[in-house]
């Protein structure tokens, strides 16, 4: 036997599983925008990886050195391929306030220069992309000059950027020197340009992004 109130019970019942598919479709999408892992992302994976980069030893590292010591302005060109090799052989991956953050890689482009990095958290994985546009302003201080992060295809730029304040916050302290540039890098804030190497300093005066490497020009620090 029906009552006055069937019709509207059924209407619903029915709404409420098309608001159920609804959802469900909704977190079909998010987890395939989750997953989705761009093409690009093929980290370096050295042979060798406890050993230190020969492109460090070998060629970034003695360039900077022999050209400094000439105490006048010179040219240092960075390769995509060897600035990958560099960070592969950190001992990845590493925890970080429960993210389990795998070998990250850069790629230079004339466009935007992107960091991109596996990410684990809650048995979820993802792959972390950061776009950059990376400048010195009229301070002569480089600001990276983040533009954008996503997880997959997701946009995720405020809540990266709540995440990275609140990180600096807990772990940097913006007086001491040699936290302050993580600090800033972290935070998306400019910084002081300088590049140590045993006894020797310079200044980045001027930077230049090409495909798959960086140009850098350097003027000595006496």
């Amino acid at each position: 036997m029906t009552t006055p109130h069937s019709p509207f019970k059924r209407r619903l019942k029915r709404h409420s599983t098309l608001a159920a598919l609804a959802s469900g479709a909704a977190a079909a999408i998010l987890l395939w925008m989750l997953a989705v892992r761009p093409k690009s992302y093929r980290p370096t994976q050295p042979e060798n990886p406890r050993q230190v980069s020969p492109y460090l030893t070998h060629k970034l590292g003695p360039d900077f050195y022999d050209k400094v010591q000439l105490d006048q302005p010179f040219e240092l060109l960075v390769e995509q391929e060897g600035i990958n090799d560099i960070l592969s052989r950190y001992p990845w991956p590493i925890q970080l306030d429960g993210f389990t953050i795998y070998t990250p890689m850069l790629t230079f482009s004339p466009e935007t220069t992107v960091l991109m990095a596996k990410v684990d958290y809650r048995g979820l994985s993802s792959i972390l992309s950061i776009y950059a546009k990376p400048y010195l302003d009229s301070d002569g201080k480089m600001n990276l000059n983040i533009q954008s992060v996503y997880l997959g295809l997701l946009p995720i730029t405020p809540l990266a950027r709540k995440i990275a304040e609140k990180y600096v916050r807990e772990h940097f302290d913006p007086q001491d020197p040699i936290e302050s540039v993580n600090y800033a890098i972290i935070s998306n804030q400019p910084f002081d340009p300088i590049l140590r190497i045993f006894d020797k300093s310079a200044r980045i005066i001027k930077l230049t992004i090409e495909s798959g490497r960086l140009r850098l020009f350097f003027t000595p620090i006496r």
